[in-house]
């Protein structure tokens, strides 16, 4: 008698081994640590989840914040997916081993090589660009690099925000990579003598800066410009009707790019929202409602992206930028850019 108590035991337990559990495809739920701050990522995040019934959490904070506790919790990952702003953290969470494989065989198609990697895919670039006061130069101003804004006929006229600034970073980091440090240590030498104040403010506050008569320079992201055109405030409609932009040559594109993270319970439902990103229509969301330029090639620009030009980026490594990123901090400070 007890050994047949003992046999039906082991039968109750081997059956409820062999109980059906939730697979990561029965999933339902979807955690992002998202480093991007816009109301259009909730709105997009709503949309998904009303689509696909999954529930979506997420923790928002600094991309190099978010991804320290990601090495922290590199074992055992709180989030399925992270999403940041700028792909100066691709290079330590790629060494750090904190992502796995994305998959994008089926846009790949549409997307540049250059815009995805084995553990990660971008699915908004925006540009840093050189813009000035349309009234103040009707014809366009001379200017067609970077290296224009350290030439001294623009002494005391070029605005900018301060070095801590991560985009400012990323901008410098990446003449780093692709100038050489001499030529990238030159260029932001150059900057520095020819700042018109103190650098303050965020780009908005360049723009405004730059229609208000203080600087005849300024730099800032393609994207501002788009939020400030769809403003509920209408001096901001103004600022943004008045900007002329240079893409200049050679253009720095930054991207928001998304990684699965490794050993991520629900990285099935992060492919989902990976997928639902590079959709035709949501690429068109984030460029008409946000100023985003769309990675996918099919998307036709909206009217006011169109008009800037044509983007000629950087040869630039994605994955290698953040690796020059404390140089270019360093730099900052050597040329005293505050």
């Amino acid at each position: 008698m007890k050994k047949l108590l003992i046999s039906l035991s082991l039968l109750v337990l081997v059956l409820a081994g062999c109980a059906p559990s939730e697979t990561q495809e029965d999933s339902k739920e979807l955690n992002i640590y998202s480093a991007r701050h816009y109301d259009i990522d909730k709105a997009i995040i709503a949309s998904f989840e009303a689509e696909t019934g999954i529930k979506v959490n997420v923790i928002a904070g600094n991309g190099n914040e978010l991804l320290e506790r990601m090495i922290r919790e590199a074992s055992q990952p709180e989030a399925d997916l992270f999403l940041t702003v700028g792909a100066e953290t691709l290079y330590t969470g790629i060494n750090e081993d904190l992502f796995d494989k994305v998959n994008v065989e089926s846009f790949s198609s549409v997307l540049d090589e250059r815009y995805y990697g084995e553990k990660w895919v971008a699915y908004t670039k925006r540009a840093r660009v050189i813009v000035y006061n349309k009234n103040a130069y009707p014809n366009g101003v001379n200017v067609q690099s970077y290296f224009d804004l350290a030439d001294p006929q623009w002494s005391g006229k070029v605005l900018t925000r301060s070095s801590t600034n991560s985009y400012n970073i990323a901008l410098l980091a990446s003449l780093i990579l692709t100038e050489g440090s001499e030529k990238a240590t030159e260029w932001a030498t150059g900057v520095v003598n020819n700042f018109a104040r103190r650098p303050t403010g965020n780009d908005r506050a360049q723009a405004a800066a730059v229609i208000a008569g203080l600087g005849d320079l300024g730099i800032m992201n393609t994207y501002y410009l788009g939020i400030m055109i769809n403003s509920a405030d209408q001096a901001e409609r103004d600022v943004a009707n008045s900007i002329g932009v240079v893409l200049p040559e050679d253009v720095h594109v930054n991207i928001s790019y998304a990684s699965i993270l490794k050993n991520a319970k629900n990285a099935a439902n992060a492919q989902k929202f990976i997928d639902y990103l590079l959709s035709v229509e949501n690429q068109a969301i984030f460029m008409n409602q946000n100023g985003e330029y769309p990675v996918r090639s099919d998307v036709p620009l909206t009217e006011l992206l169109a008009s800037w030009g044509e983007l000629d980026p950087q040869d630039l490594d994605f994955e290698k930028l953040g690796r020059v990123y404390a140089q270019a901090l360093m730099m900052f400070d050597a040329v005293k850019w505050e």
